[in-house]
């Protein structure tokens, strides 16, 4: 229930204009959420009122109503504009209460949201350091989370993109990357996760220490990653090429270019960009984030096929340059638009 109805409903119910229908439905969201619950109590605290939802039979609720407006009705016109005044100025603390428990009830989900947010752009990146002493360097069109619980009571963090850790050791609060496929934890440890929406395959790259995978739409026991290994899980949902026959789950080696002193899966850490037998599918992506290019291609065909190379601090038109001359992929740049045909 959103929190505007529940406060409609907490003043029609106090004021006596309440349906039975509108008082079921808030009995229900009561019960639903602990905040409401809590709410309600704070609201009896404040007023010392009797409690607001009466279990009496409504037979008995009618006859005092009728009670009621015969008293109302006949008592003397002094007596009367008294008694007004006590109920308007009831209904006016009553109005009050329930306002202030608004406000507080908006502190509180406030609180209790993600409140942090590290958002990157198409060929932008940054670095931060968590309160906890942990390193994060996020990549382009990337957006890492965490709330204000954060060093506290836990280490959780929530990525859509990529981004590399450099954990905080802390066994007590064991650190935990929380993405669409699979959960990463670990205690002090150097990794690399990527999961974007727009891929098939979401991975974490272990360089230091040791990380735990668990996984959350496939039922398999949890991997335990050593360094220079990589974990790759593919959502056949949505998968491109379904009807291929490819592991959902598979453990590989991370391949470290020594004449480059660089991997594949960090390269991005030190603005170079490495493909190791990639599809262009996946190259443009890649291409397409890290320099915020619209790339097309003419001839969907051009998206299989196979490209290696090694690029550092090369413009987008150096990059499709040694395409053209390798693959014979040509192509043409207009502003932020490219394409790609053969």
């Amino acid at each position: 229930m959103e929190k505007s109805r529940f406060i409609e409903l907490l003043r029609k119910k106090e004021s006596g204009e309440i349906s039975l229908w509108e008082l079921k439905e808030l009995n229900e969201a009561i019960e639903g959420n602990a905040l409401y619950a809590s709410v309600l109590n704070h609201l009896q605290d404040i007023s010392d009122a009797q409690p607001l939802f009466n279990k009496r039979e409504d037979s008995s609720i009618a006859a005092e109503l009728e009670q009621l407006k015969t008293r109302i009705n006949y008592q003397p016109l002094k007596k009367k504009t008294a008694y007004l005044k006590r109920l308007l100025a009831a209904a006016a603390v009553v109005l009050i209460v329930i306002t202030v428990s608004g406000i507080w009830l908006s502190r509180q989900e406030k609180a209790a949201d993600p409140t942090n947010i590290i958002a990157t752009q198409k060929g932008s990146k940054t670095t931060i350091t968590l309160i906890d002493g942990t390193k994060v360097w996020v990549n382009a069109d990337s957006k890492l989370t965490y709330d204000n619980t954060f060093g506290v009571k836990t280490r959780s963090v929530w990525l859509s993109g990529e981004a590399y850790f450099e954990v905080a050791k802390d066994k007590e609060h064991p650190f935990i990357v929380h993405t669409d496929l699979m959960d990463v934890t670990a205690v002090g440890t150097s990794f690399n996760v990527r999961s974007y929406k727009d891929e098939d395959d979401a991975e974490t790259a272990l360089m230091e220490g040791s990380v735990q995978i668990a996984f959350k739409k496939k039922e398999t026991a949890k991997i335990l990653l050593k360094p220079m290994e990589k974990v790759v899980v593919r959502d056949p949902a949505v998968s491109a090429y379904p009807e291929k026959e490819q592991p959902e789950i598979a453990v590989v080696k991370v391949v470290y270019d020594s004449t480059q002193a660089v991997a594949a899966e960090t390269g991005w850490l030190t603005n170079r960009l490495v493909f190791k037998q990639e599809s262009l599918d996946v190259i443009i992506k890649v291409l397409e984030r890290h320099y915020g290019y619209d790339i097309k291609v003419q001839n969907t065909k051009l998206l299989d096929r196979k490209l290696s190379g090694i690029f550092k601090d090369e413009s987008l038109t150096e990059v499709l340059e040694t395409f053209r001359l390798a693959a014979g992929i040509r192509y043409k740049i207009d502003k932020n638009n490219v394409l790609l045909f053969n």
